[in-house]
């Protein structure tokens, strides 16, 4: 990026940082032995939660049985791959799975980074590091869940449509909806991402459909998997409680809820920039209060799930937490609307990530369970997508990031709690 451009990274925030391959280097590696110690801390821990399930369906697979494990509620993607990869190694343990699903996260991590790159030049580095300490998701690098492979293939595939690669692109979102097939509901900001790349490209043959067309290969490899299972969750026994139809508030409170407790300081530069115009726009005044109150009043968490071990699970003790009539909640209240009206004021790159929005509210309110995990990942596009705040601002999360990653971790290690 020239030098010129550096101040108008954002509307009103800025970041510059000279010598990008040193502050790699200086992330790397403490990062890197971090992310060793995280795989060794789970070495011969008992089953985490789902990994019970998953592992099961891994062992089926390795045992050349193919069925299905009658509680998986995922297209077994995940596990036919791990379960390859099993084989290869020789080991089909638990610990083997978590050392694998601990390479996707590094495919994670590389996915972030080229994408970061190619959006925000020179602020990929730190980016990065903080993508790998996001505290609701660095314990997963860790275990055997779908999450952070699913994760892998969204930042890979929303690489290689700002690249312009829409075959390589549609490929990974296909394989993602082998993975997380929920999560076909991002083709909703992929694919804007790729129209936009297409729109700056000489070679426009056919028109804009016919380049995006290969994008219909995972819509309709959801569609027909909907079709002959008849629901979107795999298993019959979990659909009930994963409802095909039907929006939802919960995941939307809850994720502008943990980013306004995880981004303080950018909420609250943020905040002075939303409320700069109020004189001349005085209804920015207001709207933080309806925002705070719809969240009182139109706040629950009430699948079944969410009241299941509120000492062990952290997003059931969060939802338990901020139940009416309490401070907290009205709390919870104050940092929801703070956080909507504050993070809205970072520029997204490029135009067709304002998608990222709409798509991100969608995909939240297509689950009626209220879970961390959801939340993740609007949160790191947005965290990819998202125009850098000021220096010290960045760092300071940074720090606050890794400390809360490692005591995370520590206490999912020693069956403390689970995200």
């Amino acid at each position: 990026m020239p030098a010129s451009e550096e101040p108008r990274l954002a509307r009103g925030f800025s970041f510059s940082e000279p010598g990008e391959s040193r502050l790699a280097l200086l992330l790397g590696i403490p990062l890197g032995l971090l992310y060793v110690l995280g795989m060794l801390a789970l070495r011969g821990c008992m089953p985490l939660t789902d990994e019970a399930d998953h592992h099961a369906q891994i062992t089926l697979l390795l045992r050349g049985r193919h069925e299905l494990w009658p509680t998986l509620t995922t297209i077994p993607g995940y596990h036919v791959a791990t379960a390859l990869l099993a084989r290869i190694t020789g080991d089909g343990s638990l610990d083997a799975a978590r050392w694998i699903n601990a390479g996707y996260g590094l495919l994670a991590i590389a996915g972030f980074h080229a994408l970061r790159r190619r959006i925000w030049p020179g602020t990929q580095s730190w980016a990065t590091a903080q993508f790998m300490l996001l505290p609701v998701l660095a314990p997963l690098f860790f275990v055997v869940y779908t999450d952070v492979l699913a994760l892998a293939l969204l930042l890979w595939a929303a690489w290689a449509a700002v690249a312009g690669r829409i075959w390589a692109s549609a490929l990974l979102m296909a394989l993602l909806v082998g993975v997380r097939q929920h999560e076909v509901v991002w083709l909703g900001l992929v694919v804007p991402l790729a129209g936009m790349q297409q729109d700056a490209s000489e070679d426009r043959r056919g028109g804009p459909a016919r380049a995006l067309s290969p994008f219909l290969l995972p819509l309709a490899g959801f569609f027909a998997f909907w079709l002959w299972n008849g629901s979107i969750s795999l298993s019959t026994e979990q659909a009930a409680l994963h409802p095909d139809f039907g929006l939802h508030g919960g995941n939307i409170g809850c994720a502008l809820l943990v980013a306004g407790l995880l981004l303080p300081l950018h909420v609250l530069a943020g905040m002075r920039r939303y409320l700069a115009p109020w004189r001349a726009q005085p209804w920015r005044v207001l709207l933080p209060f309806v925002l705070a109150l719809a969240f009182w009043f139109g706040f629950q968490a009430d699948n079944p799930y969410n009241t299941v071990f509120p000492d062990y699970y952290l997003h059931n003790r969060l939802v338990q937490l901020i139940q009416p009539p309490a401070l907290p909640r009205a709390c919870a209240a104050v940092a929801f609307a703070l956080a909507a009206c504050g993070l809205a004021q970072y520029a997204l790159r490029p135009r067709a990530a304002l998608a990222l929005w709409p798509v991100a509210a969608l995909f939240l309110a297509g689950s009626w369970l209220v879970e961390l995990r959801y939340a993740m990942v609007p949160l790191v596009m947005w965290l990819a997508l998202r125009a850098p705040a000021a220096r010290r601002i960045e760092y300071a999360t940074l720090a606050l990031w890794a400390l809360l990653a490692v005591l995370l971790c520590h206490a999912v290690a020693t069956h403390r709690l689970f995200l």
